[in-house]
């Protein structure tokens, strides 16, 4: 019997396996190692540890960002706000600080903006039923006309010099956007991994029916992952302004679809219930190398917008690509059961999840 079982094992084809995990959660790091493969013999600068520091530090913001987002897309919803509510954060921030020459005040209150906006959001989508694509769509509209409101369209400068020090703070050679971004990434996936609240978040995005029979408050659920896409604008927002040192009312456009982008190219369902952080973060680093790629080709501006564009496209459908190539796979002949005849090879006895190998 244990021969047959090798021999079996030794046929099964090669596909099955493999060609689910490239499409799946191998597909980002696949294209990143193909570029960076590509760049290396195209540009001498792109393997230097400058440049490499470059994509990380301009990619700082945008990871934190998207990893509310993974929160908001694994829950089975959207946030197009993040961009304004970004830009609304760092200029309240900006804007307090200069006024009190206080940096807490002024964390406290962009802190406050970010998490208003995440309740606003998750109150009307969660309670009032309103489609978050609605919700998130009008948020986007009013929180940017509420920094160009607070700044009449200026620009805030003359922060304290404590805080562009803090930032300016290298360690191991690493920015300190660098360090904030994997500290709010580590953050979020222990709590999406390892928490009861991570495995409900899964549950409602899954099936948020079958969630509620079984006893979970989606209504609650949903507003603590809008809640936690809040805490990560305002994040995202702290860190953007550390960088660019000024509050900006038309900052951070579009960062809700390079947010989106990078959720799904890492392999997170577009329609919830499936993804994971380190996901994320392998599609926000297959943007930020995309980009600085385009940038060292002496691509024009003009013309990296079309590429991105089309990785926008790509990220909408790779779910189908992933799906089609699922049900190719499924089709293929498969390893043959062993059975000894007993009723427990077909029906499982034991079919508890534990927590922690929840994708």
């Amino acid at each position: 019997m244990s021969q047959t079982a090798t021999n079996s094992s030794c046929s099964d084809p090669w596909a099955r396996r493999f060609l689910p995990w490239l499409f799946d959660a191998g597909f980002a790091p696949t294209v990143i190692v193909s570029i960076g493969i590509f760049m290396t013999f195209k540009s001498d600068v792109f393997l230097t540890s400058r440049n490499l520091q470059n994509i990380l530090l301009q990619t700082s913001f945008l990871a934190i960002a998207a990893f509310g987002m993974t929160f908001i897309i694994i829950a089975a919803e959207l946030d197009l706000s993040q961009g304004s509510a970004i830009a609304l954060v760092g200029v309240v921030t900006a804007d307090v600080m200069v006024r009190t020459n206080s940096i807490v005040l002024g964390l406290l209150a962009g802190l406050a903006a970010g998490a208003a906006v995440g309740l606003f959001n998750g109150f009307v989508t969660a309670v009032l039923r309103v489609p978050s694509f609605i919700t998130t769509l009008g948020m986007l509209v009013m929180a940017r006309g509420l920094a160009r409101e607070i700044t009449s369209g200026n620009t805030i400068g003359g922060l304290p010099d404590q805080w562009s020090d803090f930032w300016a703070t290298e360690i191991l050679g690493l920015r300190m956007p660098i360090w904030v971004a994997a500290a709010v990434g580590t953050s979020f996936h222990v709590v999406l991994r390892y928490t009861r609240f991570g495995l409900r978040v899964y549950a409602v995005g899954g099936n948020a029916e079958a969630a509620r029979r079984s006893g979970i408050d989606v209504t609650r659920v949903r507003l603590a992952v809008f809640l936690s896409g809040g805490v990560a604008i305002a994040l995202a927002g702290f860190t953007l302004l550390g960088r660019v040192n000024s509050g900006q009312p038309n900052a951070a456009q579009l960062t809700e679809l390079f947010a989106v982008a990078a959720v799904v190219l890492g392999g997170t369902n577009l329609f919830g219930g499936r993804g994971s952080i380190p996901r994320t973060v392998a599609g926000v680093i297959l943007i930020g190398v995309l980009r600085n790629s385009l940038n060292l080709l002496s691509v024009s501006s003009n013309m990296q917008d079309v590429w991105l564009g089309l990785v926008f496209m790509l990220a909408m459908t790779s779910h189908l690509i992933r799906g089609y190539v699922t049900r190719w796979t499924s089709r293929l002949p498969a390893t043959p059961k062993i059975s000894d005849g007993s009723d427990s090879d077909q029906i499982p006895l034991d079919i508890t999840i534990p927590t922690g190998t929840v994708r």
